[in-house]
């Protein structure tokens, strides 16, 4: 990247005087009665005290809609699906998503969705076919080596944001492990030692190290990359998984907890390892880099490694010589720290030989207080 040197000494006095004259101007300015408390640049946010709740008609989330700085709720419109919701306050009894969005002065926020779930339907899923061990689905982990002091990351979360918004068949399972930033820990920097990641952005795939996905610099990257993501998405999950991993997610905000049970089949006898990570969305950071002048969001960090179930990258000992056609237990729990609960979700992956290393065989991803059962092709 070309740098501009500015020779300070030489421009003093122009700068001086260009200042001078800027400030004369935002005096006038602010004078003329013109100025506003709220820049129309701001964003109009709707926020929720929680985006999970029971559906016990009884747990309660209260909106608060925002814009900039300013308080606007009592002057704003909550829509549910688009149509105005009385109140600020919403609570169920009956399980689901539910959409809303906020509207002030002609402007729409973006939509949250509130999930709401009943904690005794919280049981591992019936498996659909009991005695079935193979023709699972496969699913392939895309493991974002990244940091905020890397100007080139965002080139790739570009294109996780457009493979994201153009491809919902969930084949794709992404996480995050910064390195030298906020976001940084013991966990995500474990894995990225266990790759042996020597340049950023690093786009992994299974976690099998030097194996990753390469990416564009130039012209729509955003859908270039995306375009480069499902070309490896396609090519792995193509592969006929050795495993199937079924799971149910139990989150407790009183004691901020999160319990993990899985069930996990094994097609093809033989070792096989097991790792649950913690990911976080919504972490704001705004002192991303970006070197390319990329327009879009990128202060905002999603699945973000912020904790892992296993003492190795790869994962704990499931069983060495596992049968075929067994199911194995598995369960671990987290406990939140700094973590927003409502914006965690729980990856789980099994991972066995391959070239040498445990690389991941298979992998699903179970939002809190939720469930993911046995899928067969």
């Amino acid at each position: 990247m070309e740098r501009i040197w500015i020779n300070w000494k030489d421009n003093c006095r122009k700068a001086l005087s260009s200042v001078v004259a800027f400030l004369l101007v935002l005096v006038m300015y602010g004078c003329s009665g013109n100025s506003s408390d709220e820049p129309e640049s701001e964003m109009l946010v709707l926020n929720a005290t929680s985006l999970l709740i029971e559906a016990d008609g009884a747990d309660v989330t209260e909106f608060t809609v925002t814009k900039g700085n300013q308080d606007v709720t009592a002057a704003a419109e909550i829509l549910q699906d688009g149509k105005v919701f009385s109140g600020t306050r919403f609570y169920t009894d009956t399980e689901g998503e539910y959409k809303f969005s906020a509207r002030y002065n002609g402007e729409t926020s973006a939509e949250i969705v509130v999930r709401a779930t009943k904690s005794e339907n919280l049981v591992m899923p019936a498996d659909p076919e009991p005695e079935r061990y193979e023709g699972f689905v496969k699913r392939v982990l895309l493991l974002q080596a990244t940091g905020t002091w890397c100007g080139y990351c965002p080139l790739v979360m570009s294109g996780i944001k457009t493979y994201s918004d153009t491809y919902s068949d969930g084949l794709a399972v992404f996480a995050a492990a910064h390195n030298g930033d906020g976001m940084s820990n013991d966990f995500s920097n474990k894995v990225i030692n266990w790759l042996s990641v020597s340049g950023f952005p690093t786009l992994n795939v299974n976690l099998i190290p030097g194996t990753t996905i390469s990416y564009v610099s130039e012209g729509n990257v955003g859908e270039q990359n995306a375009g480069l993501i499902r070309q490896a998405v396609e090519e792995y999950t193509a592969k006929e998984a050795k495993s199937a991993i079924a799971a149910v997610v139990r989150a407790d905000k009183a004691s901020n907890k999160v319990e993990v049970e899985a069930k996990i089949k094994i097609a093809e006898g033989g070792s096989y390892r097991v790792a649950a990570w913690l990911l976080e969305d919504g972490i704001y950071d705004n002192t991303q880099e970006n070197y390319l002048g990329l327009e879009g969001d990128f202060y905002t960090h999603n699945n973000v490694l912020r904790q892992s179930s296993a003492s190795l990258a790869f994962g704990d000992k499931l069983g060495d010589s596992l049968p075929a056609g067994s199911t194995e237990d598995y369960s671990c729990s987290f406990t939140l720290s700094s973590e927003k609960m409502d914006n965690c979700r729980v990856v789980i992956m099994v991972t066995a030989p391959e070239g040498g290393v445990f690389a991941v065989d298979n992998v699903v991803m179970c939002p809190l207080n939720d469930k993911v059962g046995f899928e067969y092709k």
